[in-house]
């Protein structure tokens, strides 16, 4: 449901002049706004705050700012006759240009999770998800009848799905790699016979009207299916999880086995240390080793005593300075481990979820870490979701997914919100229903 909300006219001191027009969504079907009595606009640069009351044609609010080219973003708050808050959104950072364009806030309570204004064609797990900055690509993934080829994006300034070229072959859980200038690697999966495949295809999501691929062909000794390609550098060069450990070069478009270390575990990811050196942290089950493996300045090592993250079911999140966060495992795993990427050093932070879980979906934004779903030590597919302070795993908050889920891919849109994609649902039917996770607004 859309709702018209106000004109952002920019105009600039030369006199051009654009229309930034905004409209809100909310769930489909939903009333939350019909109640609404007030919206607070609050701009961050020009930093303003504008307050609209309900008139019998709706909100019509324009506010003049400089078409300067810089950015900014919306936070936007409805109120009931009482002054309660009902739904909050915000914006991406968008620039502030001399051109007219659109803009879409999707508006829900804080801290809650609710049906998106768009969803897949068809139910999936095994997706192959990332940020494209401006929203979130999901390729593939295996449904009812098998591997599928479509190529989705989900876009976080308009809320609509933009349909991509599809691949080449259908695939399910392929390795995804975001590369430079809107390039999207995608590496191996499973193919529509259920074989185990090796193919590297360079995806170009610039390429009007809806991308194009190079083909870099079979990747000879390294096919594998449920790996992740985690990025090493800023070349579109990546580590490819899995055994042997691979190598993923963008420019090169190839993929070659790494003989320096023996396996990978599947999961991981890659941050910034407190150093300000970038490294791969990978936790789970991997050989012989701890269940713990970090490459940092190009050489792999295993810190001792991590034997807790030799666990599966489970995912590894990046966190603010520097950190890494592996979540999830089952029963024998009830607890959450925070690394250090600079230090290695780990702590233990108890009871993270609420209840234990295989198969969460799990994300994190620069305030919040949220964990959803999976199958509990029953088999239950979970609708829990928990909130967590992206800092410290501090708890915040729990709500509930709207369609109870497991196995399901979750990534963060560039507005704060987390995008929850496909899984399988209680009653073992792949999901095609797209919900979100809004963050209340800042103070």
């Amino acid at each position: 449901m859309r709702r018209a909300l106000v004109g952002l006219v920019l105009v600039a001191c030369s006199g051009q002049s654009g229309t930034l027009a905004i409209s809100l969504a909310t769930a489909p079907g939903s009333n939350l706004l019909d109640s609404a009595e007030s919206l607070k606009l609050t701009l961050t640069y020009p930093a303003q705050t504008t307050t609209a009351t309900r008139s019998s044609t709706g909100f019509d609010i324009t506010i003049d700012v400089p078409a300067d080219g810089n950015a900014s973003q919306l936070y936007v708050d409805a109120l009931d006759a009482t002054g309660t808050l009902l739904a909050t959104g915000q914006s991406p950072p968008f620039a502030l240009g001399a051109e007219d364009s659109t803009l879409v806030v999707y508006m829900a309570p804080p801290l809650s999770v609710g049906v998106a204004p768009v969803a897949l064609a068809s139910g999936r797990d095994q997706i192959a998800a990332g940020s494209l900055g401006y929203g979130v690509i999901l390729a593939g993934g295996i449904g009812a009848a098998g591997a599928l080829d479509d190529v989705e994006i989900y876009n976080g300034f308009t809320h609509a799905l933009q349909t991509g070229m599809v691949l080449p072959a259908a695939r399910g859980a392929m390795a995804l790699g975001i590369g430079q200038n809107g390039v999207v690697y995608f590496f191996g999966g499973t193919d529509a016979t259920g074989a185990t495949v090796g193919n590297l295809w360079r995806f170009d999501t610039t390429v009007a009207p809806n991308g194009s691929y190079i083909d870099d062909g079979d990747q000879a000794g390294v096919a594998r299916t449920g790996a992740l390609a985690l990025a090493i550098d800023s070349n579109d060069d990546y580590l490819v999880t899995g055994t042997p450990p691979g190598a993923l070069s963008g420019t090169a478009g190839t993929v070659t086995a790494r003989t320096d270390f023996t396996a990978l575990p599947d999961q991981g990811a890659t941050v910034v240390g407190s150093d300000g050196v970038a490294s791969t942290i990978m936790a789970g089950v991997a050989g012989s080793t701890t269940g713990l493996v970090r490459f940092r300045a190009g050489a792999f090592d295993t810190p001792d005593g991590m034997s807790i993250a030799a666990r599966t079911g489970h995912t590894v999140v990046a966190l603010e300075a520097g950190k890494v966060a592996v979540v999830c495992g089952g029963s024998a795993f009830p607890d959450a481990l925070v690394i250090d990427a600079a230090t290695a050093a780990a702590s233990i932070v108890p009871t993270v979820p609420a209840v234990p879980v295989s198969e969460c979906a799990a994300a994190a934004t620069s305030r919040y870490v949220v964990i959803a779903g999976g199958s509990d030590a029953t088999g239950a597919v979970s609708a829990a979701v928990d909130i967590y302070d992206a800092t410290t795993l501090a708890y915040v908050a729990s709500t509930t997914l709207v369609t109870p889920r497991t196995g399901a891919s979750a990534v963060a849109l560039p507005n704060g919100q987390i995008l929850f994609a496909g899984g399988v649902d209680a009653e073992g039917n792949f999901v095609e229903t797209l919900e979100l996770f809004t963050p209340d607004s800042p103070e």
